[in-house]
């Protein structure tokens, strides 16, 4: 007991300058909170999440909405073996795609979210799914992750899974949301680290959506062999989303990739208040990959690397 004391003594010592960091950035964007769940159902291309119409049942809608509020151990639904397919059997399969949700997200959210992602693309989606343990006790393991740096429990499961996945397949694709986007760069900075995953990287790309991870790590080596960033990284961001504010959008010169924002958007839904707005190209003006993969197209080439990677 005393030596587990310590170690957290220890770890909040270590990171007090990140805890001061983070306590004001919590605090100084407050008043953006309530735009994190507004506007409501304004999106009817897509199932949104409140809906209770979007699910195969009201019990699942009112499973989801008592496991954001009820605290409790849950295990995942789906630890990267479910494959949720496009709808009417059509689809592309060029390269293993895969979702990890956000904090709060219930299975048949999760389920939902990647459903969505499947018809937008025409590609098969295999879900990484956190359990929700209640929205508080998420929020705290998103604290210890990103601010702590005590990742275990959220990514290293998915890490395996990841370090698979690009072996298996020629490119892999993984779309981040929310605390999601704090276990792809924990996978990030794990492959990167060890000698025989570090190749592997060539052939990922990460798509972060509504990010709360305070960094993103390319390797600059391997980006000017490429001759595009490596990993590939792209981030989508609404300009009043509290949680891109604290995330994503406060922190730019510690995040590779190109951040794509509407700074007057609002909203933190993964369906509702992001994805029908990235399937048409509102983000990028039609100009990000990500957008070129809609209805199961293949993008033809990389952005090209920033300048600052090539220093």
């Amino acid at each position: 007991m005393l030596r587990k004391t310590g170690k957290w003594i220890r770890r909040l010592v270590y990171n007090r300058s990140a805890i001061r960091r983070d306590a004001s950035l919590i605090l100084s964007h407050l008043p953006s909170l309530p735009y994190a769940f507004w506007p409501l159902n304004n999106e009817p291309s897509v199932r949104s999440e409140r809906d209770p119409r979007s699910y195969a049942s009201f019990a699942d809608w009112l499973s989801a909405a008592l496991q954001v509020v009820l605290p409790a151990q849950r295990v995942s639904c789906s630890p990267g073996t479910l494959v949720v397919h496009p709808p009417g059997g059509k689809m592309t399969e060029d390269s293993g795609w895969f979702f990890i949700n956000g904090a709060g997200t219930a299975p048949p959210v999760a389920l939902l979210n990647a459903a969505e992602i499947a018809a937008v693309f025409g590609r098969p989606v295999r879900l990484l799914h956190i359990p929700t343990w209640g929205l508080l006790r998420d929020l705290s393991h998103s604290v210890m992750a990103r601010t702590l740096r005590k990742d275990g429990r959220l990514s290293r499961p998915a890490f395996y899974v990841i370090e698979q996945a690009l072996r298996q397949y020629p490119r892999v694709v993984l779309v981040c949301h929310s605390q999601g986007t704090i276990v792809g760069s924990y996978i990030v900075r794990k492959l990167l680290r060890h000698p025989h995953t570090r190749p592997l990287v060539r052939k990922l790309e990460i798509y972060c959506v509504g990010g709360v991870a305070d960094s993103l790590d390319i390797d600059v080596a391997l980006s000017r062999e490429a001759g595009h960033p490596v990993p590939y990284v792209e981030h989508f961001a609404n300009g009043r989303d509290y949680f891109s504010q604290i995330g994503v959008l406060s922190h730019l010169d510690s995040t590779a990739g190109t951040v794509f924002c509407i700074p007057e958007r609002s909203g933190h839904l993964f369906n509702e208040h992001y994805l029908a707005g990235i399937a048409r190209g509102d983000y990028c003006n039609r100009g990000s990959r990500l957008y070129r993969y809609t209805r199961g197209r293949q993008p033809s080439h990389y952005q090209p690397i920033q300048p600052s990677a090539r220093d």
